[in-house]
């Protein structure tokens, strides 16, 4: 069920899945995270990009629509895993999640690796978040 917010006489659509991503472009792992997600809500019309740094700031407003997504996928590039953090710090829940260099086995290279990544490893985070965001539907319709 997708819910409709107006804010300032403009209709936002609110996806049914929210994509946290770490999206550090800082590291390869970070970056990846970034990329896939992109590429995800271009293939998926019911998933949007929750974003990290209002999250880290409470900001009132982002809050409340991660509040309001049905469901919370979280994506980190390392074993930092600051978004999932993020999330525990606000008391907000999710309903899965992945970390590149722990899941997916990409190893961080480290600071200002921003583009040291290919587009296999695009591909192969990519996959994992679809994965991921299927099993999320599969068990809300079962759930039913």
């Amino acid at each position: 069920m997708i819910k409709n917010i107006k804010k300032s006489g403009k209709k936002m659509i609110m996806p049914r899945i929210g994509l946290l991503t770490c999206n550090s472009g800082a590291s390869n792992t970070g970056s990846l995270t970034g990329i896939a997600a992109i590429e995800i809500i271009k293939e998926f019309d019911d998933v949007g990009i929750l974003s990290l740094p209002s999250l880290a700031n409470n900001v009132p407003r982002q809050v409340i629509i991660a509040k309001y997504i049905q469901h919370i996928v979280v994506v980190d590039g390392c074993k930092n895993s600051c978004a999932k953090k993020i999330l525990k710090k606000l008391g907000l829940k999710y309903d899965a999640y992945l970390n590149i260099e722990k899941d997916v086995k990409i190893r961080k290279i480290g600071p200002f690796s921003t583009l040291e990544y290919s587009q296999e490893e695009v591909e192969k985070v990519k996959n994992e978040i679809k994965k991921l965001i299927e099993k999320v539907g599969k068990n809300e319709n079962t759930q039913s």
